[in-house]
């Protein structure tokens, strides 16, 4: 009888505890599911074999990504820049299937790798290149820091990715927002080959767009010197960079 009453105690207890666990859980906060950015976005991101000293030839990963709501569409730049000691002869690219086109220019002193990116790409889609990187039988040190710009990105902050040889990814950085204040000259021939002069602030990693058309050049903060590609009438020219996007105070028009 004692024996009954014992079980029936303990069954009676593990029944209760079973309904506190379950009122428990049902209680509990929801888990926070993050959220995607309303509109375009793209995230950069980087990984992989970093050189470390007596390893002379490594490459590592530059991973880009839709992670917004909408579709990341047109030009979408990258540049990777590598400390002193480093250098690269360029990456290879890794997509298919092949709905997109990629070209890539390489610095003369071979620390820094600029790649032209254009496609379409839906939410959650990601592409990346195998930069080749060669220590010369030094121990290399520094920062290898890669960028992203896109002209309809909406969130800046997931742009810029920096990773400390010996140590590892460092804390995001968000990019300045660039401001355009001047374009000179804002005419030229429909062939193309005009140097233009964009200036403002927050210009580094830029790149011009002359409609949908990106022009080769380069930027430091507070300049871009461009050629302008072929054209024709009168198009809008906009600046992007990993901080965003600002658009010329004057268009630019081509002269038959």
């Amino acid at each position: 009888m004692i024996t009954r009453l014992v079980r029936g105690g303990l069954a009676a207890a593990l029944a209760v505890t079973t309904l506190t666990v379950a009122a428990a859980v049902a209680t509990a906060a929801p888990t926070a599911v993050a959220t995607a950015v309303s509109g375009p976005n793209v995230t950069v991101t980087q990984a992989g074999n970093y050189p470390i000293f007596p390893v002379d030839n490594t490459s590592f990963s530059v991973t880009w990504k839709s992670t917004g709501t909408a579709d990341v569409t047109g030009v979408t730049r990258l540049t990777v820049d590598l400390p002193p000691g480093l250098t690269t002869t360029g990456a290879l690219m890794y997509s298919t299937p092949y709905d997109y086109t990629f070209t890539q220019t390489v610095s003369p002193d071979g620390r820094r790798l600029e790649a032209v990116f254009t496609g379409t790409r839906a939410p959650g889609r990601s592409d990346f290149m195998k930069v080749q990187v060669s220590s010369h039988g030094t121990r290399p040190s520094g920062v290898i820091t890669v960028t992203a710009a896109n002209k309809n990105d909406a969130d800046p902050s997931d742009n810029v990715s920096r990773y400390l040889l010996g140590s590892g990814l460092q804390a995001p950085v968000t990019p300045a927002v660039p401001a355009v204040t001047a374009l000179a000259p804002s005419t030229g021939p429909a062939a193309g080959g005009t140097a233009v002069t964009i200036t403002g602030t927050g210009l580094t990693n830029g790149f011009a767009l002359f409609g949908s058309t990106p022009a080769s050049g380069s930027c430091t903060d507070t300049a871009c010197v461009v050629t302008a590609p072929a054209g024709s009438g009168t198009v809008p020219v906009t600046l992007a960079t990993p901080g965003g996007s600002a658009a010329t105070p004057t268009a630019f028009t081509y002269t038959p």
